[in-house]
């Protein structure tokens, strides 16, 4: 649209007006002009002026074809800021409703296509709005962890403060030269990879209870009164705190250092720690089928493979790195009774077996009731051991076996077998 005041005449000066008024006001008296515009009296015919001022203003000082400007203008005539009182003033304010309407069809479209790509687009969204939750609920969740593994790692250093306080008290010369009670690891982890119940999972409840034909290493068939044993010094303080305490499992040189707990429920210590308490690492524990006073012919050992590398998280290097495996061959059990000592002769690989499945499980074997019983473990320990050109292992023998879970395979386990040397 052309200039408003340029079509309708100039502002410049009162006489320019005067001019044109006078001009036409001898043709016509009662008639006055201003461009296209005629007006009936002089009082109308000077609001026409006074508003083709404001006009001019206005003008001359806003773009007026800016939509977002013209909105402005128009606000201000809806409030009454702006006053015109001639059809010169009305048509200039129609002029600028006009503007704003084109702005206003221009939204519309704008927010159609909005509308349109939102819809295109919405579950997108709707998708990182889901995504950014689970990142937040997972943050959340490893905070969690690191929180519990800083506690568990807390109340494990009590408990190996509290064996280490019972070493120093007194000198036992039949002490092993091996102190279980050597600072390391940390009682904490993810809690991926546990042991579950027999036949699930293949590692805790068995069948059957513990055979009364106990042999020991020397040969000698022998049955000892629990109840007349003394618990060891260095475990008295534990064992007061806990019955449940069955002794302590060191492997030199490396994180594994914790104390082992037995009850008559393999379930009970899976998720809770050293005093009961609920604990995503557990505690390393001896099934209940083993007897640690009259040693059966298999000690079995549990613990959680944790992805932090704790518990029995460490075991995996066994395998991964025959170095380790040749470096780390020792093993210190020491039940609150005695302390003995194991080398390792067997790192094996295997799987949870199905009820159906008629394979061998390592897991349960706990007694030697005969020569065949003996010969069925080792030769499956043969069979699934990496290393089968260490494997030593004779009738009579004591074992420990330490086991895990492993993700080597779905339902893996890893175990360690050792055999007793004094």
């Amino acid at each position: 649209m052309a200039d408003f005041v340029e079509k309708n005449g100039s502002t410049d000066g009162a006489a320019s007006f005067g001019e044109a008024a006078s001009s036409s006001s001898f043709e016509t008296p009662r008639k006055y002009v201003i461009g296209e515009f005629s007006f009936n009296s002089f009082h109308e015919y000077r609001d026409g002026q006074e508003d083709l001022k404001k006009i001019s203003v206005i003008q001359n000082n806003l773009d007026v074809s800016d939509p977002e400007t013209a909105v402005k203008i128009y606000k201000a005539l809806r409030n009454g800021q702006i006053v015109f009182r001639s059809p010169i003033g009305e048509q200039f304010a129609q002029h600028i409703t006009d503007i704003v309407a084109e702005k206003s069809k221009g939204l519309i479209d704008d927010k159609k296509i909005v509308d349109d790509a939102e819809k295109r687009t919405g579950w997108t969204r709707w998708l990182g709005i889901a995504l950014a939750c689970v990142a937040a609920f997972l943050f959340v969740y490893f905070l969690g962890q690191e929180i519990l593994e800083v506690r568990s790692a807390r109340k494990a250093e009590a408990l190996r403060k509290q064996v280490a306080e019972s070493i120093a008290r007194g000198d036992y010369s039949n002490r092993d030269q091996s102190d279980p009670a050597n600072p390391g690891g940390d009682l904490s982890g993810n809690g991926e990879n546990t042991p579950q119940n027999n036949e699930n999972a293949g590692l805790i409840n068995g069948e059957g209870g513990t055979d009364t034909r106990v042999t020991n290493i020397y040969g000698q068939n022998i049955r000892l009164d629990r109840s007349k044993l003394s618990v060891l010094p260095d475990y008295s303080a534990l064992y007061a705190q806990n019955p449940d305490t069955a002794g302590w499992l060191t492997i030199p040189d490396t994180d594994i250092d914790y104390v082992v707990m037995q009850s008559s429920d393999n379930n009970y210590y899976l998720r809770r720690d050293f005093y009961g308490n609920s604990d995503t690492n557990g505690t390393l524990f001896v099934d209940y089928r083993c007897d640690i006073v009259n040693p059966t012919t298999n000690t079995i050992i549990y613990g959680h493979d944790m992805n932090s590398g704790l518990m029995f998280g460490k075991l995996k290097r066994y395998y991964e790195d025959e170095n380790f495996y040749r470096s780390h061959r020792t093993i210190n059990f020491s039940t609150i009774f005695e302390h003995r000592t194991y080398e390792v002769v067997a790192v094996c690989l295997s799987e949870v077996k199905y009820q159906d499945d008629s394979s061998y499980r390592y897991y349960n074997f706990i007694n030697a009731g005969n020569q065949a019983e003996w010969n069925a473990f080792v030769d499956n320990v043969r069979d699934l051991t990496l290393y089968p050109q260490d494997l030593s292992l004779s009738p009579g023998d004591q074992v420990l076996t330490l086991s895990t879970c492993d993700d080597y395979k779905d339902n893996g386990r890893l175990f360690i077998v050792a055999r007793r040397v004094r």
